[in-house]
């Protein structure tokens, strides 16, 4: 709470049109702003993961869109300190610029290297539709996870199949999903624009309580070309290819619940759904996390 504190404190006083240094206390008050959030999401895949993990010796965790990697420092602090000592950790990472996956995966094994973590980066530049399952590089006797944060609604609709196919002959011992909690891919017009409209007016109300007006985090990323789906749509997508719900933890969910007290507004809401949690804003959910096995 002090954390979020502090940066609330920062948005309010810095400014991206000031002079020198505070143009550069904004830079950096976005940029914690911004991992302070993603963390919230994260936080209960990682220890879905872990959990999967418990005493294996050999892991391999595959990141579908690893970008630069800020999902994993916490969760490799969590294997360091595990009874026992840290398992050998491969870790697969995936993404569109291969030069961007390897430049993540060399700070990922210098943080592996002081944690004194056995590690090694497999980096795979492809899009996913193009994966192929030599690329995963799978191993025998290794527990293995699949991670995916706000990436399969982007892959076509003729490829997802053939892609969680793929998935599901690796042998998971978990898949983790992160997405969206939105309909957009709906038949009719007029349903998808109230569905739209709802959704991104609790997005921008988000946004208000959460960022200054001025800030870029509000408009990042190129246009959007992809259409979202909710929590039961990707239910039956998992369930249709033979993936089983995994339940988030109890200990996942309170962990998930002490970050959000660390946001200053108190507008954000926890929800579980059926062994899944939905962050939403107010009464509309807005994203989703689950966890599925074979």
């Amino acid at each position: 709470m002090l954390a979020r504190r502090y940066l609330h404190h920062l948005n309010r006083v810095v400014s991206p049109l000031g002079d020198s240094m505070q143009r550069v206390a904004s830079c950096f008050t976005e940029a914690l702003t911004a991992r302070l959030a993603a963390t919230l999401t994260t936080k209960p895949t990682n220890q879905a993961i872990f959990e999967a993990f418990e005493a294996e010796e050999r892991v391999h965790v595959i990141d579908l869109d690893i970008l630069q990697g800020y999902q994993w420092p916490a969760f490799m602090q969590a294997l360091a300190a595990r009874p026992g000592g840290a398992p050998f950790l491969r870790m697969t990472g995936v993404g569109c610029s291969i030069e961007s996956v390897r430049e993540t995966g060399r700070c990922l094994t210098e943080l592996a290297h002081s944690l004194h973590i056995p590690f090694e980066f497999h980096p795979v530049g492809e899009q996913l539709k193009d994966l192929k399952p030599h690329m995963f590089n799978r191993r025998v006797g290794e527990a293995l996870a699949v991670n995916s944060v706000n990436r399969l609604h982007r892959v076509p609709s003729n490829s997802l199949g053939s892609l969680l196919a793929m998935i599901r002959d690796q042998a998971p011992n978990i898949v983790t999903l992160v997405e969206q909690e939105a309909s957009h891919n709906g038949p009719y017009f007029l349903g998808r624009f109230l569905e739209a409209l709802h959704y991104y007016s609790a997005i921008f109300d988000s946004l208000d309580a959460t960022f200054p007006p001025d800030s870029a985090q509000r408009a990042k990323g190129a246009e959007r070309t992809e259409r979202h789906e909710r929590l039961e749509k990707w239910r039956k997508i998992m369930e249709g290819k033979g993936f089983k719900g995994v339940p988030l933890s109890a200990n996942a969910v309170t962990q998930s619940k002490i970050l959000l007290g660390l946001y200053s507004c108190d507008g954000y809401r926890l929800t579980e759904d059926k062994g899944c949690l939905l962050l939403g804003w107010q009464d509309r959910a807005i994203i989703a996390a689950s966890a599925w096995r074979c």
